[in-house]
């Protein structure tokens, strides 16, 4: 019987370390997505000529990014809360950072962060007042691929924004999501035939061709 309470009682000891350590990493994620705040909402790639480092901003923003990484799923109630933050960086940074990690451009993890547990809030984000929220969350949904597919109305609808930014994005978007998105065909031909940018009209024909291969 003493055995058994001695099992049981160790069991309880480290259920509860668990519980605590990941109620700690989790407040430590919403530390680090507020802190996201701070940060202009793109990447500054140039490097420092006296040392050959990024910039000292892109430093700090790194290291966030990098522990963002190793919380895993810890972190993700975190991030789909800062996707719909009162605070416009914070959203503009959320994205960012989905949009950079779903594509591993840093290489923070041997493989890209998986999106798909932010699929909704990112189909919202499209609606956002904020024109760069709703493009980088155009390009985030790009990574996802077919699962994508519910954010379509809303990127045919962008397809119609007066920004020209916004449009190239609905574009990206479109031919991320490839096939499952060929409701999008009709808008993204009359793209390509009557978009006065030249550059809508090329990521309209790259949309098309990723669609109706």
């Amino acid at each position: 019987m003493m055995v058994q309470a001695r099992f049981w009682w160790t069991t309880l000891c480290l259920v509860s370390a668990v519980v605590v350590g990941s109620a700690q990493e989790a407040s430590e994620a919403s530390a680090l997505v507020r802190q996201l705040g701070q940060f202009p909402a793109s990447i500054d790639g140039r490097i420092q000529s006296n040392t050959g480092q990024p910039m000292p901003v892109e430093q700090r923003r790194d290291r966030i990014y990098i522990r963002l990484r190793m919380l895993a799923e810890t972190a993700v109630p975190a991030l789909q809360r800062g996707l719909t933050d009162p605070d416009v960086q914070v959203r503009k940074n959320v994205a960012l950072y989905l949009e950079w990690e779903g594509g591993n451009y840093a290489k923070h993890a041997p493989i890209p962060l998986n999106l798909r547990p932010f699929l909704p809030q990112l189909a919202r984000a499209l609606r956002d007042e904020d024109e760069r929220v709703k493009a980088l969350a155009a390009h985030a949904l790009a990574h996802i691929g077919s699962a994508a597919a519910i954010a379509v109305p809303d990127l045919i609808r962008l397809l119609g924004d007066p920004s020209d930014g916004l449009r190239n994005s609905a574009c990206i978007g479109l031919a991320g999501i490839g096939p499952a998105a060929r409701a999008a065909l009709p808008a993204l031909r009359r793209a390509l035939m009557t978009d006065p940018s030249i550059t809508v009209r090329g990521f309209a024909h790259r949309a098309i061709e990723r669609i109706d291969r």
